[in-house]
């Protein structure tokens, strides 16, 4: 699917926005710095940027954490992407997502690793984040993507050129970390996660394979949909094998908890960010991973690494992680959390 013009992104964002989201409370504009959006009344201009989104994606955490450190309002279009409701199922959203670069040049996921690294896992149709630039008219989905995209709006405000591989090098290192993996599936040691995860993760593979499954019924024979949908079948089939051998989860527990004993051998003590000229979109993919990895109780992977422990600490308090993650709307509540929310 090629699109041309940006009179066609803007209708397959507002097709897509109409059509998947079921709640307009739920479609606002943030303006820079507030972490309270404005529900967008029908009529009302939407603004350059449009994100399509959902709270607990730690993928759209970290491009919400980045548009607040770049300080640029956007319009919230957030969807729910969890059974029953899955908007992100939607046709409509399908083909907005398509319209993107990456849809183009990247083979669909087939597989599943525990990681959502379109790097090693391939691009998912019916996955969240996606940018829209209503001023150029493109369509951005990956969330590395969208965030290389947000520096080059931001002139290298979150990647400085002098730091720029170091930087990737460190997101690269956080793409690969099995969040996806972590969320669904139980350590077979000690399941630590919240109990509301817990019980919302039960068959929840089987329940996205069915929606998906009925999605893809009532598409036209013809429609060049159809091969993206079935591709989120294999993954999600792949994925509730992957979580249930509890050699796969232990082995993705130690992977992280290696990472993380890494991450503390890189950290400078006299440095208070990853770099040592100050925040960068690094530290924002980081606190991402590490707010994620306390709230699921595995926080336990740092007790022995100083140097993460009050890293991470710094990063919970930075206003991008507090604006775009921990205090966004809509964020579950849990004990080890808690502390760390401004009201």
């Amino acid at each position: 699917m090629t699109i041309n013009f940006r009179t066609s992104v803007d209708a397959l964002a507002e097709q897509a926005r109409n059509s998947a989201i079921g709640d307009p409370e739920r479609r606002c504009i943030v303006s820079s710095g507030s972490v309270h959006p404005k529900r967008r009344g029908d009529q009302s201009p939407i603004p350059r940027l449009e994100l399509f989104h959902f709270t607990m994606s730690i993928c759209s955490q970290k491009i919400r954490g980045a548009l607040f450190q770049i300080g640029a309002p956007f319009a919230s279009s957030e969807l729910i992407i969890m059974p029953p409701f899955s908007e992100n199922y939607s046709a409509e959203y399908v083909k907005l997502r398509m319209a993107s670069a990456i849809a183009r040049s990247r083979p669909f996921v087939k597989g599943y690793s525990g990681s959502s690294s379109v790097e090693n896992e391939g691009f998912d149709p019916l996955a969240v984040p996606t940018l829209v630039d209503h001023e150029k008219g493109e369509v951005v989905a990956d969330s590395r993507l969208i965030a290389a995209y947000l520096d080059m709006l931001s002139g290298g405000a979150l990647v400085p050129l002098q730091w720029q591989n170091r930087i990737w090098n460190e997101i690269a290192i956080v793409d690969t970390l099995p969040h996806a993996g972590l969320f669904y599936g139980a350590n077979p040691d000690g399941d630590d996660r919240p109990e509301e995860i817990r019980a919302g993760m039960r068959g929840a593979h089987d329940k996205k394979i069915e929606l998906v499954r009925k999605r893809l019924e009532g598409l036209p024979a013809d429609s060049l949909l159809r091969e993206a949908y079935r591709h989120k079948i294999i993954k999600e089939e792949a994925g509730r094998e992957f979580i249930s051998q509890p050699a796969n989860m232990r082995r993705i527990i130690e992977a992280t908890h290696s990472t993380i004993v890494q991450l503390d051998r890189r950290l400078e003590s006299k440095n208070e960010w990853l770099m040592p000229d100050g925040f960068t979109l690094a530290d924002i993919f980081w606190g991402v991973s590490l707010f994620r990895l306390l709230f699921l109780g595995y926080d336990w992977m740092w007790k022995d690494c100083p140097r993460v422990s009050e890293y991470a600490e710094r990063l919970f308090a930075s206003p991008s992680m507090q604006n775009g993650v921990i205090n966004w709307p809509g964020h579950p509540p849990g004990e080890r959390i808690e502390r760390f929310k401004k009201h």
